[in-house]
């Protein structure tokens, strides 16, 4: 099985709409590399816009979310959590410390994710460190399982 570690100091910040990655010199990238940060950021966009279409194109058919707390939901539950619709607007995601490794047709990706809300007229926000597995399928890039957790307290 080839194996490649894409390392470095990767950022996306969907808000600006800019994707921005410093590779390490010498470390292959496969193919599919840059594939993979377009459909990372594709998710996030569609998590802040509530676009279900999107998320639905990129949410593998079997997804399993395991949130920080220990629950799980599936792929009609995820999507049913992030379409659009009442007092939550989300302001933007951020995805900061993001590495990706390759495994043939899967990505095994890291990141902490920094996320703004306004519920109402009240501003929230939250920050999760976060370990997603997508599949190369049907020819694109599809969220087949996450891990979520809230990061350490210094």
């Amino acid at each position: 099985m080839n194996k490649f570690l894409l390392a470095g100091a990767i950022s996306l910040v969907v808000s600006g709409g800019c994707l921005s990655q410093t590779v390490v010199p010498g470390v292959p990238v496969p193919k599919d590399g840059h594939e993979i940060f377009a459909t990372i950021t594709k998710w996030a966009d569609a998590v802040r816009s509530r676009d279900s279409k999107a998320l639905d194109n990129i949410f593998e058919e079997g997804l399993v979310v395991t949130t920080f707390d220990g629950k799980t939901r599936n792929r009609a539950e995820e999507l049913e959590i992030l379409k659009p619709g009442g007092d939550l607007k989300t302001v933007s995601v951020n995805n900061e410390e993001v590495k990706v490794r390759f495994f043939e047709n899967t990505a095994v990706v890291t990141a902490m994710t920094r996320m703004k809300f306004v519920i109402g007229d009240k501003e929230s926000q939250t920050a999760f460190r976060y370990t997603a597995v997508f599949v190369k399928k049907d020819g694109r890039w599809q969220l087949a399982a996450l891990h979520t957790a809230r990061p350490q307290q210094p």
